[in-house]
């Protein structure tokens, strides 16, 4: 079983957690709110385990009754809300929390209950949580897991303890990648990069081999840019709008490029480079474009990122993204 130790990051709210435990001062609700994969379920379920724990530490033991039975997820006194819509209704939380809570436990001092992307809850079952937190029993703790705080009512907020997970440091996750998946300095900086401090996802970006393999055709786009012909551009361009669930990745990864060549063009170094297997080409990049053309292409790429969400015909958006990045080296000759 893991344990906080385990975690990357959250160093200040898991210090307050075990300040909790220790101290017996529970709160009756906490409210985890931070970005999707940043480690919010982790920690919830670390800081269950650990109120439920027998042995009574500021940590799960993991050898327990109790942990035992947190790790294989039949712990009777812990629930989880589900929802099957793209809102958790009011029925989702009288059903699985609200008709629940006057139930004592079954066997720990605690009955918890976590509510993952709590922002989803719909103004009915906002209420009927309110409700539950208002006039709550002293066995009770509620974890609000969200991405979005101001989603939820204010009454709601002031009610609970609000922890704000932020993302990871990004030489911390890149130690916790090495160590754990054995990767070179290089690929974990470049997979924490895109991850941008999201554990979850830097971990499933070092895991895949779909992350892998278009980190190579960037890699292989960008060495081409300032020669490419205009026939090979429209049929990257083609390629681009063709795979749109490869879309995101790809502007990801592109900007982790020109995050390296501004980099070097600051400091000169390559031993820090994201792509390190192509810190030559970085450095020709660095000496080709001005700092105004650098932050011109990060601008344009959060554009075409926008644009996704709307509809604008992404072939032809990239197409004129390659236009203008080569048109920003042929600048400089």
């Amino acid at each position: 079983m893991e344990t906080f130790r385990s975690v990357v990051g959250h160093k200040k709210v898991i210090a307050y957690l075990q300040e909790c435990v220790r101290s017996g001062h529970v709160s009756h609700a906490y409210l985890l709110d931070g970005p999707d994969g940043v480690g919010k379920r982790l920690v919830a379920r670390l800081f269950a385990a650990t109120l439920l724990c027998r042995e009574g530490g500021t940590e799960p033991c993991g050898a327990c009754l109790s942990c035992r039975q947190m790790d294989s997820g039949n712990q009777p006194d812990v629930s989880y809300v589900t929802h099957e819509k793209s809102v958790i209704s009011v029925g989702d939380i009288r059903e699985q929390l609200c008709n629940i809570v006057p139930v004592k436990p079954m066997v720990g001092p605690f009955r918890i209950f976590i509510v993952d992307e709590a922002e989803r809850m719909n103004a009915e079952a906002q209420n009927a949580l309110l409700k539950t937190l208002e006039e709550p029993p002293s066995y009770a703790v509620i974890l609000l897991l969200t991405n979005n705080a101001e989603a939820l009512l204010p009454t709601i907020r002031s009610r609970s303890v609000i922890l704000q997970m932020l993302p990871a440091p990004e030489d911390e996750l890149v130690a916790w990648l090495m160590e754990r998946e054995k990767l070179p300095d290089y690929r974990a900086r470049l997979a924490a990069a895109y991850a941008g401090g999201s554990p979850g996802q830097a971990l499933a970006c070092a895991r895949s081999a779909e992350f892998a393999k278009q980190r190579d055709a960037v890699s292989s786009m960008m060495k081409a840019a300032p020669t490419m012909r205009e026939d090979r551009m429209s049929q990257l361009a083609k390629e681009f709008a063709a795979a749109k669930e490869t879309q995101e990745t790809i502007l990801g990864l592109l900007l982790v490029w020109l995050r390296d060549v501004m980099a070097f063009k600051a400091i000169g170094a390559k031993a820090r480079l994201m792509y390190q297997e192509d810190a030559d080409a970085v450095a020709n990049h660095a000496d080709s474009l001005r700092y105004e053309d650098i932050w011109e292409l990060q601008a344009e790429l959060g554009k075409l990122r926008a644009n996704r969400a709307v509809n604008v015909n992404m072939e032809t958006a990239f197409w004129l993204f390659l236009l203008r990045m080569q048109g920003c080296f042929k600048d400089r000759e």
